[in-house]
């Protein structure tokens, strides 16, 4: 028994038989489900895309932050090492100073010591010399007082 074989004409192509027909709507039904496959496939990819860049954005913002604080601890931090820096540098500057006089000082102290022993000894020889002209004149007038106790001894 011969089915009777129906034929379709598409428009601008040559007719088609039914068995041709169903194949080829059976090849266009699995490329559609291929395409759903394919479509689900890419929904979730992208969805799990989005969860991954809503991870990364929330991943981003807390480095900023992050990076923001960091930022702010190390201005607050800079500006602790240069007052501490500013203060070093105010006592060392102090520390020279003193350093500088103690050492005019160190100078100065022998230069006073050796013009006072030189002061010192001058004034003892002064002295000295006061004393022997003192004695001298002493014994000028022991010797006169001797010369005219003799002269009265002998009168």
């Amino acid at each position: 028994m011969d089915s009777p074989v129906a034929s379709i004409s598409v428009t601008g192509g040559p007719p088609l038989d039914a068995k041709a027909l169903a194949a080829k709507i059976e090849a266009q039904a699995k490329q559609i489900n291929e395409q759903e496959v394919t479509i689900k496939t890419l929904c979730r990819q992208l969805s799990h895309c989005e969860s991954d860049l809503a991870t990364h954005m929330d991943l981003a913002s807390t480095l900023e932050t992050s990076l923001s604080d960091s930022e702010n601890n190390s201005r607050m931090q800079a500006t602790e090492f240069a007052r501490e820096r500013d203060s070093l540098n105010a006592q060392l500057e102090t520390l020279r100073n003193e350093l500088q006089e103690a050492r005019r000082g160190v100078v100065t102290v022998p230069r006073s010591i050796v013009e006072e022993k030189q002061s010192l000894e001058s004034r003892l020889d002064e002295e000295r010399r006061a004393k022997e002209r003192a004695r001298a004149q002493l014994d000028s007038r022991m010797e006169e007082l001797q010369r005219r106790k003799s002269k009265f001894a002998c009168i």
